[in-house]
């Protein structure tokens, strides 16, 4: 049996045992077109709401180790004495969205109206233009960007937009996602932020930005038709998912932003960048999943055994709760309710010795390192593969998995909800993030240089152990 986790943006469905493919499809149809501008009777969003809450309560593995239920409920009920007027499904996500960050998982929460979403994009409706980096010190533009005459450059503060402070924005905006933690939530926020501004707030085709631009303010219109650009002599490769490249003759750094690809290519791009690995002769190899927030777990234990020179575990047992679509045929897995759960036995072998990575290796975390990526940093942390390093993550480091989705009866919002627990190798049952090795906290004239402390940290620290 295999081990399957989700990211947080792709969501990439499993196969399970038993099952019909209706909890599996991520952006269904709507049963009706009308429903997106459709007007929906108080009495059914009161409804939704309470289906949104027992549908988690019955699917989770372990919600009381995740959520306070009292708060729950009470938050519901709350809610619930709110809804006196009809209203559309994009208000009424204004609306029931914010439930989702009481459940305190990344892996469950009420997805966005996609549907009118996709209207907007298809439209080529103005959406948020800039990726942003969400820092201690606030929030940042993650890219240089010019429009014209007119030049933005990387590290600039974000203040507010449209009148609205910036921690204002974030601060209700988290609410609306899935995480454990209230920072890995904003760096969520951050990761799908021109979506969580209209979905939130309702900004599209307008928005006033007010900047701190190396310590002068500057205000930015931005409307429909600005064709904002991002610079960058290396945009094209700093923006993959996957690269690899050498920072110096014995260093080489390999980014690896995401899980959620095919096995097999992953594996080609794998195996092909460890033979240049060798090839080069490097000694210090710094791999980055500070911005992965999962994927599949086959392609990170691949990676995994780059790492190693002995068998080793990415999860030492599970536990799965048993739902009316996962139970299997007849019930034969058991009823609905039951919590299963299971040692896990396997041990991965690593690649041959010829192939397998022999110096010193680094693995760059961070609060938005997520799901498959916090599996494979417990196993490299567990079982001693590399040195983690940054900042510790947002999530568990015991994550949830094994996605289950479900429509609200009446608005027909979608929900994503785990059913399973993944335990770490080494056991351990602490309810927090993953831990570096070497935490790293970036000062204010790194970011404002752009330097990354992460990177430097790990080189510091190769440096001091060839002495």
């Amino acid at each position: 049996m295999k081990i399957k986790v989700t990211g947080l943006l792709l969501l990439a469905s499993a196969l399970i045992s038993g099952c019909t493919a209706n909890h599996l499809e991520i952006f269904p149809e709507l049963s009706d077109p009308a429903l997106r501008s459709k007007q929906i009777a108080p009495e059914a969003l009161r409804g939704d709401v309470d289906a949104f809450v027992s549908g988690v309560v019955e699917r989770h593995p372990d919600l009381t180790r995740y959520a306070d239920l009292d708060t729950v409920y009470q938050q519901a009920e709350s809610l619930k004495a709110e809804l006196n007027a009809p209203m559309t499904r994009t208000a009424f996500f204004q609306k029931i969205g914010a439930l989702s960050h009481l459940f305190n998982d990344g892996h469950t929460f009420l997805i966005w109206p996609f549907q009118e979403y996709q209207d907007l994009q298809e439209a080529g409706s103005l959406t948020f233009p800039f990726h942003l980096d969400v820092f201690p010190e606030g929030v940042f533009l993650k890219y240089d960007y010019h429009f014209k005459d007119k030049a933005l450059p990387k590290g600039s503060q974000l203040v507010s937009i449209n009148g609205i402070d910036v921690e204002a924005i974030f601060t209700k905006t988290q609410q609306f996602v899935g995480g454990e933690t209230e920072t890995l939530r904003k760096h969520t926020v951050a990761s799908r932020f021109p979506m969580m501004l209209w979905a939130v707030f309702g900004f599209v085709g307008q928005f006033d930005v007010e900047l701190n631009v190396e310590g002068r303010t500057e205000h930015v219109s931005i409307v429909q038709g600005d064709d904002w650009q991002q610079d960058s002599p290396v945009s094209a490769g700093e923006n993959a998912d996957l690269i690899y490249k050498q920072l110096d003759d014995e260093t080489g750094y390999l980014k690896v932003a995401t899980f959620d690809v095919s096995p097999d290519w992953f594996e080609e791009f794998v195996d092909s960048t460890f033979l240049k690995i060798k090839q080069q002769n490097v000694k210090q190899l710094i791999i980055d999943v500070r911005e992965n927030m999962g994927g599949n777990t086959d392609t990170a234990t691949y990676l995994a055994r780059y790492l190693a020179s002995s068998p080793f575990q990415m999860i030492s047992s599970l536990r799965e709760r048993l739902n009316a679509d996962n139970r299997g045929v007849f019930n034969y897995r058991g009823e609905v309710g039951d919590v299963l759960t299971e040692q896990w036995d396997e041990w991965v072998e690593p690649v041959d010795v010829e192939h397998r990575f022999k110096g010193n290796a680094y693995v760059l975390i961070s609060p938005l390192s997520y799901s498959s990526a916090i599996v494979f940093a417990t196993a490299v942390k567990d079982n001693q593969l590399a040195t983690l390093v940054g900042r510790e993550t947002g999530g568990y480091a015991n994550q949830t998995a094994q996605g289950n989705l479900f429509n609200l009866p009446h608005s027909e919002l979608r929900v994503y909800v785990a059913t399973r627990l993944l335990v770490r190798p080494g056991g351990d049952l602490q309810v927090r993030g993953v831990i570096p090795d070497i935490a790293v906290a970036a000062n204010r004239a790194q970011i404002d240089a752009g330097e990354d402390a992460d990177i430097a940290a790990a080189r510091k620290h190769a440096e001091t152990i060839k002495k």
